[in-house]
């Protein structure tokens, strides 16, 4: 007779649970376009900032000789102006939840705290590409908003559409953009798209396309890539937050994409991110993580958008 065998099959109760001590984040959390802003100070929740332009005379204003002084035009400068907006994410850890042991973390509170950042990030980056129109909140529960730079760019810049989102983004297309813009003063040098135009750009049928050279890192091959246009050298930029913003009331623009002067855009903090533990009202632990800015255009006509094209 053969004795019984103790086997896997059976004998459960002393064995140890096979968990990898490690937790993998599988959600992105990389922001390309706040990553670039330079920052400001706002110092109320409605930030005005001012453009100038200088006069120029296609006909070389000639003076005739011993002509009196003439009369010069005077342009004056223009105010532009949007609200801060408040943003922030909050969590509550009991207290039996920090105490026990978890797999992958020693702390709940500090793995939480973590994420509420990394979700904070994402937030401000949807926000300030995004469409949203600049509002002054007459209420708690009507907040105010911050016009993001599609929106921006759509009133006060110019662009370039596809027909019902079915048009393919060209090269012609893409330098009628630039052409455009740099005849209204501007040099834009870095295109913030999504996905699919981005591999649009990188197919375009000309030698101007290359990748920049990250030396023995291949860490931003394909990511950011150089395009280098009759307007200047452009940085295309793959952001995966661009796509499913709304440039109008009518549909969500999936093929959208911004192009613009980074020395031209800022983010101005009214208060920059901080950490504050809400009231302790029982067992538990309560933060919010809160900040408060807007977008600050400095040339908000020299703002250029693509939209409406075919993403497939």
């Amino acid at each position: 007779m053969i004795p019984p065998i103790l086997e896997t099959y059976t004998s459960t109760a002393g064995r140890k649970q096979d968990i990898l001590d490690l937790i993998t984040q599988i959600s992105p959390d990389d922001t390309p376009f706040l990553s670039r802003l330079g920052t400001s100070r706002a110092y109320s929740t409605y930030h005005e900032w001012l453009t100038d332009e200088l006069v120029n005379n296609a006909s070389g204003d000639a003076l005739g000789e011993g002509e009196s002084a003439k009369a010069h035009l005077l342009v004056d400068k223009t105010r532009y102006a949007s609200y801060t907006q408040i943003t922030d994410r909050t969590f509550n850890i009991s207290g039996t939840e920090e105490a026990v042991s978890h797999y992958g973390l020693d702390s709940q509170y500090a793995y939480q705290l973590e994420k509420a950042m990394k979700e904070l990030k994402i937030k401000m980056e949807r926000i300030l590409l995004g469409s949203s129109a600049s509002g002054a909140g007459v209420t708690t529960a009507d907040a105010r908003t911050t016009r993001g730079a599609l929106q921006t760019a759509r009133l006060y810049g110019s662009g370039v559409s596809g027909v019902a989102s079915v048009s393919a983004l060209t090269e012609s297309i893409y330098n009628n953009c630039l052409q455009t813009l740099y005849g209204l003063g501007a040099n834009p040098k870095t295109t913030f798209v999504a996905g699919y135009l981005k591999r649009r750009i990188s197919a375009f049928a000309s030698n101007n396309a290359r990748y920049i050279d990250m030396g023995a890192s291949k860490k931003l091959t394909g990511v950011v890539s150089i395009y280098e246009s009759d307007f200047g050298v452009q940085e295309i930029v793959l952001d995966r937050w661009v796509a499913g913003i709304s440039l109008s009331n009518a549909y969500t623009d999936t093929g959208c994409g911004l192009v613009v002067d980074m020395d031209k855009l800022k983010i101005a903090y009214l208060r920059k991110p901080f950490t504050t533990p809400l009231a302790i009202d029982g067992d538990r632990k309560s933060v919010q993580v809160l900040t408060e800015y807007t977008l600050e255009t400095l040339a908000p006509t020299q703002l250029g958008y693509l939209s409406a094209f075919a993403t497939a």
